[in-house]
């Protein structure tokens, strides 16, 4: 990267991080990010993949918050979204930087850059993300940082060796497996730019920089051991095993081979849709015109390594997400706005080269006051979505547990929910700061076994235990099959299965039909 970028990408990101910070939510919240907001500070084991350097780097960061974990970690996030737009400053100057040089223009990169990255900032997706403990701008970050690191490896003066881009590789695999998308399109970027790194030697030296980050998964194998919530006693003799740490069981783990029955379970057309509606909700019709612009202007000046490094991680990131049917898959769609917002930026200088063209080369400085127009997208995302931008005041996990927690239950109570989601507050709550350590939180799917199946058998599974159930909140059709009672608050105490009706019987159903029998199941 040129040094003289160094200062605007790092007030870039600065100051995103600081509209980040002020939104960001203040206490405990529910899902993943209420998960990492108690595996950070402990330094413990999350959900696969287990996100290593993610975690390391946290529980260094959260030593500055000591009474407020939950917040450190929803800033830990606002932190990385900020270093997510300075790196992607860097990027998108680079990148514009090879398309002005085709161009032969004096100047203007820093200036489209910087309106570019205005638009990545004020993301909907990017900017949601940075106010929760959530993994997903770190990412980002490494992101930015592997494809601008690509571009500096290939160009043509004062490139880059190859070792930081390998560094940048392998850390990027520890922390989100994604990341291998990008190894196509830079292998095939230098394959065109820098062919004479395709040598043992060079390949040689930058291999130990791309393995060396990858020993961070030993966290996994030696902080789950330290991580109660991956083994949940539900009674003394009864532990529901969430881990197995041997060597299968960590590489299981490691590469989220729990998560493989959600490739193809969502139907293609469906999947395009969502990927249709996405791209147009981040960027408007207006804003998709550049971003296809952008494009045409790679091709029409025949920057094919750009467009490949680009180009194929683009589409295999978008394959993937097509492919993979997770509920919350928009949040995988982030590096693909990324991309997709240098190609606008692009998009923005072709249009200014389009209109001197048209007119005349003296006029082009006067033409490039024009881009500034697109601040007019953010500035849309932001009025449309700010209600959902700021968290500041979202306590909602707090009061509704601390609801439940008021209520006299028993000190081993089984708490049981039909939402994984609405249950990591409640280990956040028993683990930092020590309350209710006896309960239990149970829901479908705790573990991959028939016990856990739905919430009939986990409610099964739930009262042989001999402890006390509890529902947390209302489900309706739960009294169908079970005996229940008002508890306190939104709380009901499960007392039972429901007796089941005589094999036999014979009962008035019609003037002309009587009942004679019934089968129970259930």
């Amino acid at each position: 990267m040129r040094s003289r970028n160094l200062l605007p990408a790092f007030l870039l990101g600065l100051a995103a991080f600081v509209a980040y910070a002020f939104t960001a939510a203040p206490d405990i919240l529910f899902g993943d990010a209420g998960e990492f907001q108690f595996t950070l500070p402990l330094a413990g084991v999350s959900h696969p993949t287990g996100y290593p350097l993610f975690h390391i780097l946290g529980w260094g960061w959260e030593r500055l918050f000591g009474s407020h974990p939950a917040w450190g970690a929803n800033l830990f996030s606002a932190l990385w979204g900020g270093v997510a737009v300075g790196v992607f400053f860097l990027f998108s100057a680079e990148a514009l930087a090879r398309l002005l040089a085709r161009l032969k223009w004096a100047s203007g990169t820093r200036w489209l850059a910087g309106l570019t990255t205005v638009v990545f900032a004020m993301n909907p997706t990017l900017w949601a993300q940075a106010t929760q403990a959530e993994v997903y701008t770190l990412h980002a970050a490494f992101v930015a940082a592997i494809l601008g690191a690509a571009l500096a490896v290939g160009r043509s003066r004062d490139a880059w060796p190859l070792w930081p881009l390998a560094l940048l590789l392998g850390l990027g695999l520890t922390h989100h497996l994604t990341t291998l998308f990008l190894f196509p399109g830079v292998i095939l970027f230098l394959l065109l730019t820098r062919p004479d790194l395709f040598r043992f030697k060079p390949i040689f030296k930058a291999l130990p920089w791309f393995l060396a980050p990858l020993l961070l998964y030993l966290y996994i194998p030696l902080r789950a051991p330290v991580s109660p919530w991956l083994y949940p006693q539900l009674t003394p003799e009864r532990t529901i095993p969430l881990f197995e740490n041997t060597l299968a069981g960590n590489l299981r783990f490691i590469l989220g081979m729990g998560f493989s029955s959600e490739i193809g379970s969502a139907p293609l057309m469906q999947q395009l849709a969502t990927a249709g509606q996405l791209y147009l909700t981040h960027f408007t019709w207006a804003g998709l015109a550049l971003i296809a612009l952008g494009l045409l202007a790679l091709i029409f000046e025949g920057d094919w390594a750009l467009l490949l490094l680009t180009g194929v991680s683009f589409l295999l990131l978008q394959l993937f997400n097509l492919f993979y049917g997770i509920g919350d898959i928009y949040t995988y769609y982030l590096p693909l706005y990324l991309i997709a917002t240098v190609w606008l930026g692009m998009g923005l200088a072709y249009g200014v080269e389009w209109l001197t063209r048209v007119t005349s080369p003296g006029l082009r400085r006067w033409w490039l006051i024009l881009p500034a127009l697109i601040l007019i997208l953010p500035a849309f995302l932001f009025r449309a979505y700010h209600p959902q931008f700021d968290r500041s005041e979202d306590r909602t996990a707090r009061a509704q547990w601390e609801r439940i927690l008021a209520q006299p239950l028993p000190d081993d109570a089984l708490l049981v929910s039909n939402d994984r989601d609405e249950m990591t507050p409640l280990i956040y709550i028993q683990q930092v700061e020590g309350r209710a350590p006896g309960m239990l939180g149970l829901f479908p799917l705790l573990a991959p076994t028939p016990d856990w199946a739905d919430l009939n058998m986990t409610l099964k599974s739930a009262l042989t235990a001999g402890r006390p159930v509890y529902l947390i909140k209302p489900m309706p059709g739960v009294e169908a099959l079970y005996e229940i009672e008002p508890a306190g608050g939104d709380v009901f105490s499960v007392l039972g299965p429901q007796p089941a009706p005589p094999d036999s019987f014979e009962a008035p159903y019609t003037p002309d039909l009587r009942w004679l029998g019934v089968a129970w199941s259930g």
